[in-house]
């Protein structure tokens, strides 16, 4: 820049000369603080539609709330196999009547189609019908009402003594079909036969007179099944 430039005076020359050592000076300085401060938050500023990042939550709340959600899973689960067995209770429990034995009597119906053979279906008839027999039993013992009450409970008596006979006849159905009886099935059947002539003969004096009837019938029809000794 020592030399001349033609068109430019020395004296201008020398102001250009001046201004440019100036500039390259203002150029090698360090940025201003004010400027650096701007620069950072353009760069950390997030661009137009986007979302800015959530932060993180700390180490120990999120697994508090990690194992909360994985708890009610669990909760819920005890809840519902504790209602299941509840209601289970009630309905093995329920008598004619209650709103549960609906219920009892379908499972019965249940678990005798899904028996694997006439044996099992004749000792689940078996057990229906002793099952019928305590019913009864409970109806009578339930006590005497008045009028309509009491013409109820008459109908279920007369309702349970004809399912008795008929889980009776299931019974001694399946085990016909058998190819081969055992003595055993033999014994069970002669010991079914004398527990319920016992049982239902001690409650014929407290039923009404349709229901003494069906009553006798039924002792008459399972005298005949096991052989007297």
């Amino acid at each position: 820049m020592g030399k001349w430039l033609p068109g430019f005076s020395r004296r201008s020359q020398a102001r250009i000369q001046d201004r440019v050592s100036r500039l390259g000076a203002r150029m090698a300085a360090n940025p201003r603080p004010e400027f650096n401060a701007r620069l950072r938050e353009q760069l950390t500023r997030p661009a137009p539609g986007e979302d800015a990042p959530e932060p993180r939550p700390a180490g120990p709340r999120h697994s508090r709330r990690r194992t909360r959600r994985g708890l009610f899973p669990q909760l819920l689960s005890i809840a519902m196999v504790a209602a299941m067995l509840v209601s289970g209770m009630w309905t093995y429990r329920s008598m004619p009547g209650d709103a549960f034995y609906p219920l009892k009597r379908a499972a019965e119906r249940t678990l005798f189609h899904l028996s694997s053979d006439e044996a099992e279906r004749a000792d689940r008839s078996f057990g229906y019908a002793e099952t019928r027999a305590r019913e009864v039993e409970e109806l009578l013992g339930s006590g005497e009402g008045e009028g309509e009450e009491e013409g109820e409970r008459e109908d279920m008596i007369g309702e349970t003594l004809q399912a008795m006979e008929d889980t009776t006849r299931s019974a001694v159905t399946s085990l016909r079909q058998m190819r081969r009886r055992d003595s055993a099935s033999a014994k069970e059947l002669k010991r079914f036969v004398q527990k319920q002539r016992t049982q239902i003969a001690g409650m014929i004096p407290k039923m009404g007179a349709e229901n003494q009837r069906k009553a006798h019938v039924y002792l008459n029809y399972i005298e005949g099944l096991a052989p007297p000794g």
